[in-house]
């Protein structure tokens, strides 16, 4: 099984959008599918039931063939960190019981997981993003927002996995804001600085978009 974890040099970058658009092409492929989204904060209450709603669309996307709770094991109502949500409930989560969650997981030709905020925010009791990647070994995707400050923030990020001896498979520049000034192409100076491929998306270029994504699947199915 191919492990593909999602991560992303901050929060509120697009790691959702890009995760389940790599679910939706992996299937379309012929490719079967197990999404994982360990940890999720900001979930609504309906009926006394904690709904994620991230995880939710990764549940629709697999036709709901995989339990939801699997997907998506460990929930809290706050929109905070994984770390704090797990201290207010007076319980203990650590790294290696998602690492668990993660080898009974149901067996598919892809396991996308998707992480919690940026790569180096607190996930566990006892670790962060970075420290669930480096210990479940899957092939990494760091997703950037594409705005002013993009470069610096995707060179941070790779010195700082380089640090942790972690290796990034592929970034994805995510262009939430259409508005962007003309000048500014950060895909181009990016890549004057590292050679780990380099995609970009746009949510307004849904066509555009699928070659991508293709493109990064196979990527990611070779290396």
């Amino acid at each position: 099984m191919i492990k593909i974890f999602i991560t992303g040099n901050n929060t509120e970058v697009g790691k959702t959008y890009i995760t389940l658009n790599l679910i939706n092409t992996a299937i379309q492929n012929g490719k079967s599918v197990t999404p994982f989204k360990s940890v999720e904060t900001g979930c609504k209450k309906i009926k006394k039931n904690l709904i994620p709603s991230d995880s939710k669309k990764f549940f629709q996307a697999i036709n709901k063939t995989i339990d939801l709770d699997i997907i998506n094991p460990y929930r809290y109502p706050q929109p905070i960190s994984p770390y704090k949500a797990i201290k207010l409930s007076g319980k203990r989560i650590y790294t290696k019981n998602i690492l668990d969650k993660i080898k009974k997981l149901p067996k598919s030709d892809i396991l996308i997981m998707e992480g919690a905020g940026g790569a180096f925010s607190p996930l566990t009791s006892d670790g962060l993003n970075i420290d669930l990647i480096k210990k479940s070994n899957p092939k990494t995707v760091l997703v950037v927002k594409d705005e002013l400050g993009a470069i610096n923030n995707t060179l941070v990020n790779i010195e700082s996995f380089i640090a942790k001896k972690v290796k990034v498979h592929a970034i994805i520049l995510n262009r939430i804001n259409s508005n962007m000034f003309k000048d500014i192409d950060n895909l181009k100076e990016i890549k004057m600085y590292t050679k780990i491929p380099i995609f970009q998306t746009y949510p307004s270029k849904l066509n555009k978009n699928k070659n991508v994504f293709k493109k990064l699947l196979n990527l990611l199915i070779k290396v």
